[in-house]
């Protein structure tokens, strides 16, 4: 995720901690979808992932005003 700002991801991860725990919660998610295979409702996976891309729209959005400045 965000490959190409890795550096910034790192610097926001150390620096800022509203973007540190989106991000540990996105990672926390994408585990869980992972792990889940078929122990949980279609219905669940689904609302774990919309919840995953609504962080990541935030993260993407702290990203892109970071790297403006």
């Amino acid at each position: 995720m965000f490959e190409d700002q890795s550096d910034l991801v790192q610097n926001l991860l150390a620096g800022n901690n509203e973007f540190r725990q989106m991000y540990e919660e996105h990672q926390a998610l994408k585990k869980q979808i992972a792990d889940s295979g078929r122990t949980m409702e279609h219905f669940t996976v689904e609302r774990l992932k919309k919840r995953k891309l609504q962080l990541k729209d935030q993260m993407a959005a702290i990203l892109a005003a970071s790297g403006n400045r």
